[in-house]
């Protein structure tokens, strides 16, 4: 059986987990006067610099990453989540509503491209529920790369060092793959066929995985959201992979909250530049997106511990290649309160409505082309927000 190849596009998301703060990133709010007895933050609103479209705080890192990304970096600001809780939180903004099963816009996306490669949908982390509708693969590392690709060898860097003669494991394989044919010609009920597709796939003489081999980088980062980055977008690369979900914790600062949060923020810059740049290395750049989010954001004010609780109203950034960059849409006030925008137009209006996840589920949807597909059907969001391109 030859294996399903994917050409793109692929999406990688990345989760900022516990609630992060947008005004210390992409909504930036500062103060006018240092005797301000309550102040959203501990910089000057004069600190607040200008790149594009964008504002960016006075926080190390934020400038060179909003320059270079300022032609292709999506922001959208207040946003609505509807919750202050971490669990219903991060299903609204990864899956477009608070229900509970609702599967993640990349189990959807990843479940409806036909023909499917095995390793559709990868996770290291964030909300992943899939519902049932595509298998969920974890490979944490290169090293499990190697093992599962090569489970003949006994030292998967070694192809000399085997279990068994190749002759024998030729025909143990040829004898799996005729089993798997002879079951799967008498199974009827689509979820089983669909299982069984996957797993003669996963079992076919060219194994997915072993082109991965050919596509890892010959220096695997020290790091560990980085190296998460690598095996994703070598999945991406070698055609065994849609959708890929990572995350980042460490966001929830309800004590000393400008010391411990602004690190994990230039960790999500990080990754999100590391990503594009082995994306242009894998020559991808031009098929990958990129979402970043959080559960929610933090309150517009500390509280006696110099920490911020939970706030309802966050940000979610974006990039890809049909999605128009340079853009800010949405805002808040100077009490980090949503102003309403035009739902056509998609600029401030008074008179309009607040931004909520399902509107921007369902723009990414129409972008991901699975907005009719069945799969989607009974998952339901609301479709007002026009397309993002």
């Amino acid at each position: 059986m030859e294996a399903n190849r994917h050409g793109g596009p692929y999406w990688l998301t990345i989760h900022a987990g516990g609630g992060w703060d947008p005004t210390l990133l992409c909504d930036p709010k500062g103060i006018t006067s240092a005797d301000d007895p309550a102040p959203i933050n501990n910089y000057f609103t004069d600190e607040i610099e200008q790149v594009g479209d964008f504002l960016v705080p006075p926080v190390e890192g934020h400038l060179e990453f909003f320059q270079t990304f300022q032609n292709d970096l999506l922001v959208i600001n207040g946003i609505d989540v509807g919750t202050n809780g971490h669990e219903q939180g991060t299903r609204a903004t990864w899956s477009g509503g608070m229900d509970a099963n609702r599967p993640s816009l990349m189990a959807l996306i990843a479940g409806a491209v036909e023909p499917r490669p095995s390793l559709a949908f990868m996770s290291s982390g964030g909300y992943d529920y899939t519902a049932g509708l595509v298998p969920i693969t974890r490979l944490p590392n290169t090293g499990t790369i190697q093992e599962l690709a090569f489970p003949e060898r006994r030292n998967a860097a070694d192809p000399s060092v085997v279990y068994l003669h190749s002759d024998i494991n030729s025909m143990i394989q040829k004898a799996r793959l005729e089993r798997l044919d002879r079951i799967q010609s008498q199974v009827h009920l689509p979820r089983t066929v669909n299982a069984m597709q996957v797993l003669q796939a996963a079992r076919a003489d060219d194994s997915e995985l072993s082109s991965l081999i050919e596509v890892l980088p010959e220096e695997i980062s020290s790091d560990s959201m980085e190296q998460q980055i690598q095996v994703a977008l070598s999945c991406f690369s070698a055609g065994v992979s849609i959708t890929s979900s990572l995350s980042i914790g460490g966001f929830d600062t309800h004590g000393n909250h400008d010391a411990t949060h602004t690190p994990r923020l230039q960790q999500v810059l990080s990754a999100i530049t590391f990503a594009r740049q082995e994306a242009e290395r894998l020559g991808i750049a031009d098929r990958l997106y990129i979402l970043v989010g959080s559960d929610f954001a933090r309150t517009p004010h500390y509280n006696d511990g110099n920490g911020k609780d939970h706030w309802s109203i966050t940000s979610m950034m974006m990039m890809g290649p049909d999605i128009q960059g340079g853009r800010v849409i949405g805002a808040t006030d100077e009490d980090q309160l949503p102003r309403y925008i035009n739902p056509e137009t998609l600029e401030l209006d008074d008179n309009g409505v607040a931004i909520k996840p399902g509107n921007i589920h369902a723009a990414l949807r129409r972008l991901a082309g699975i907005e009719d597909n069945p799969i989607v059907t009974g998952v339901e969001v609301d479709s007002w927000m026009p397309i993002l391109g």
